[in-house]
C-alpha cells in the first residue's frame, strides 16, 4: 500500500506521520527513514488481534469503535480469525478475535489502527 510521509521523528524508534487513504496516522517505520514528501510503498503491520465493536466494525456500526485513526476499507477474503481488507489500493492482514462471524467479501468495515508498523517494500 502507498503511503505520503509528512513527518519523520529519527530514534529508537523511528516514527513517521504518513497519509495512508487519506487519513493520517503515526507509526513505527522499520527499514532506512524516508523523507518528507515521499511516497512509499510498504506493508503494514498492527501487532494487536482486533475485536469487534472495539476495534473493528461493519460500516454504519463504526460508532462502537474506540478512538484512534480509523482506516476504511473493503473485505477481500475471511477465513477464521484472519481478515484481508482492500484499502485503496493495498491489502491488509488482520486477526480477529472472534473470527466466527462470516463477513462476505465486499464488506465494508472501520479498523482502529493503534501502534502500526510501517515496512518499505523497496518497490
Amino acid at each position: 500500500m502507498l503511503v505520503r510521509i509528512a513527518a519523520v521523528r529519527l530514534g529508537v524508534p523511528t516514527m513517521v506521520d504518513a497519509t495512508l487513504a487519506d487519513i493520517r496516522l503515526s507509526a513505527e517505520w522499520l527499514g532506512t527513514p524516508p523523507q518528507p514528501g515521499d511516497l512509499v510503498d510498504v506493508e503494514m503491520d498492527i501487532d494487536d488481534m482486533l475485536g469487534w465493536g472495539k476495534t473493528i466494525a461493519m460500516a454504519g456500526n463504526e460508532s462502537t469503535l474506540r478512538d484512534g485513526p480509523r482506516l476504511h476499507g473493503v473485505v477481500e477474503h475471511h477465513e477464521q480469525q484472519v481478515l484481508t481488507i482492500r484499502i485503496g489500493v493495498g491489502l491488509l492482514q488482520v486477526e480477529l478475535h472472534d473470527g466466527s462471524t462470516a463477513i462476505p467479501p465486499g464488506t465494508a468495515v472501520f479498523v482502529v489502527v493503534e501502534n502500526p508498523k510501517l515496512y518499505p517494500t523497496g518497490a
